[in-house]
């Protein structure tokens, strides 16, 4: 058995199981500031005026914002990043040491645009690991499932997010 249909049959194995991390209150400055580094320039974003008058109870975030986010902390240090620069938090904890990581490509459902002062928790799950034969040998596809939720279960979007996994250099 290769290095890969070990890993393959691990990450199968967390198939549909959830974890549940609390974010915590969500606030406008949170969202502005991402708003600003992705240049995003809508008033919806900003002020709350021009959200009610598009229809929001007041300031919203930018669509992306949630799934951009994929550590709420301070993140890692150089040191304790893997060497693909991935933090380990990014892969949802996985089994995939020794394999370099690379994103490929994310499904986004908004259902409720996210605004000040809201709590949110959000749901990580695998949904789906394939091992797949490429040209340059073989890699794993896996499918991440993140739902962000209000604490009273109102889902807010819901990201599916795939990652190609192959043996380091030199593995």
């Amino acid at each position: 058995m290769s290095v890969l249909d070990d890993v393959c049959e691990r990450v199968r194995e967390r198939v549909g199981t959830v974890s549940r991390e609390s974010l915590g209150r969500i606030s406008a400055t949170e969202f502005q500031r991402f708003a600003v580094a992705a240049g995003e320039t809508d008033p919806v974003y900003f002020d709350d005026d021009a959200a009610r008058a598009a229809g929001y109870p007041g300031a919203i975030a930018p669509p992306l914002f949630l799934s951009s986010v994929l550590g709420w902390g301070a993140g890692d240090a150089d040191a304790d990043l893997r060497p693909d620069g991935a933090a380990e938090g990014d892969a949802a904890g996985l089994p995939l040491a020794g394999l370099r990581l690379m994103g490929a490509g994310q499904d986004i459902e908004v259902h409720v645009p996210v605004y000040d002062g809201v709590r949110l928790v959000r749901e990580t799950s695998v949904e789906d690991v394939t091992l797949k034969e490429g040209r340059s040998g073989p890699f794993l596809i896996v499918t991440i499932l993140r739902e962000f939720r209000d604490e009273s279960g109102t889902p807010f979007l819901t990201s599916r997010e795939n990652f190609i996994a192959r043996p380091e250099a030199g593995s």
